[in-house]
């Protein structure tokens, strides 16, 4: 109805108008919405032993700043006569956008406690993208 008493040349300089409308909210939309950076992530090799339920194992990442992180750590260590020890242990914060030292504690599922020596391990950290890293680690004092 609105449309019908304009002119031609009104009708489309509205059209174009209106348009060009949509375009720039769709174009401003995916500027905000733009993907962040990758994370990474590195297990150290060394972790520490702070109590016999308890290890600390260092993560090293980088994360897109502002974006809030978690990071799993997960430990399998062989102790004899078929026994062996698995653990894991999770730690949440928010990036820097520069690289972060994390330590997370890993516990024990279950009963048992962990030994000094050698044991394999995996990281998970996600902070928008996931990035994991997996290593033999020696757990020390």
């Amino acid at each position: 109805m609105f449309s019908s008493t304009l002119r031609p040349p009104i009708r489309r300089i509205l059209l174009l108008a209106g348009l060009a409308a949509v375009a720039a909210s769709l174009m401003l939309a995916g500027a905000a919405s733009a993907d962040p950076a990758p994370t990474s992530v590195k297990l150290s090799q060394n972790v520490q032993f702070t109590g016999s339920n308890q290890i600390a194992a260092q993560v090293t990442m980088i994360c897109t700043a502002g974006y809030g992180y978690s990071v799993n750590v997960t430990v399998v260590q062989p102790q004899g006569f078929g026994f062996t020890m698995f653990g894991g242990g999770w730690s949440f914060g928010q990036c820097t956008g520069q690289q972060q030292k994390v330590a997370v504690p890993v516990y024990p599922f279950g009963y048992g406690t962990w030994l000094l020596g050698d044991a394999s391990a995996g990281v998970v950290a996600c902070a928008g993208p996931c990035a994991d890293d997996t290593k033999q680690i020696h757990i020390g004092l």
